[in-house]
C-alpha cells in the first residue's frame, strides 16, 4: 500500500488574514501619498511595502508538505525549505505513531518549525504523525491517518 498526501496553506485562515491585513495597509499608504503626507518619495515607500507583502504572501502560499508512506519507508518534501526527498527506511525509525491532535499547541502553530531536536511540518488537520529517529523527532500533519496507520502496521508485522 502506498499513501501519498499533499498539504498546504492555500484556502486557510492564514491566507485570508494576510490578504485582509495587506490590502488596507496598501490602501492607507496610497491615500497618504495622494494627500501628500508621504512626501515626494512616497511612491518608493509604497513599492517597498508592496514588495515585502508580495514576497511574504508568495512564500506562505508556496509552503507545502508532500508525504509518501509505503513499504519502503517514509519520505517527505517541504518546498521551499526541503526541496529534495528526505527518506527514512523502517529500520531507521525508532518509533512512529499516528495520533488525533492538530499539533498546533504542542509544536508552535501551522507551518514549518525547526529546532535542534524537532522538525514539525504542521497544517490545518486533525491528526499528526510523530516519528522518532536516532537524530531528530519529526512531526507531520496528515489527513489520511487510517491509511498511514495501516502501512505502519505492515512495517511492524514485517519486522517480526
Amino acid at each position: 500500500m502506498v499513501v501519498n498526501e499533499r498539504l498546504d496553506l492555500r484556502g486557510t485562515i492564514i491566507m485570508w488574514a494576510i490578504i485582509l491585513l495587506e490590502i488596507p495597509t496598501l490602501l492607507l499608504l496610497i491615500v497618504l501619498y495622494a494627500v501628500g503626507q508621504l512626501g515626494d518619495d512616497g511612491w518608493q515607500v509604497i513599492l517597498i511595502v508592496f514588495g515585502i507583502m508580495l514576497s511574504a504572501f508568495t512564500l506562505l502560499m508556496n509552503i507545502r508538505l508532500i508525504l509518501r508512506v509505503d513499504s519502503y519507508g517514509l519520505a517527505f518534501q517541504s518546498p521551499p525549505f526541503v526541496n529534495g526527498w528526505k527518506k527514512f527506511k523502517p529500520e531507521e525509525i525508532l518509533s512512529i505513531e499516528v495520533k488525533k491532535s492538530d499539533g498546533l499547541m504542542d509544536y508552535g502553530g501551522p507551518g514549518v518549525r525547526f529546532s535542534r531536536t524537532i522538525r514539525a511540518y504542521l497544517f490545518y488537520t486533525d491528526y499528526i504523525v510523530i516519528m522518532q529517529t536516532a537524530q531528530k523527532k519529526y512531526v507531520f500533519s496528515t489527513q489520511k491517518p487510517e491509511e498511514i496507520q495501516h502501512v505502519i502496521d505492515e512495517w511492524k508485522n514485517n519486522k517480526l
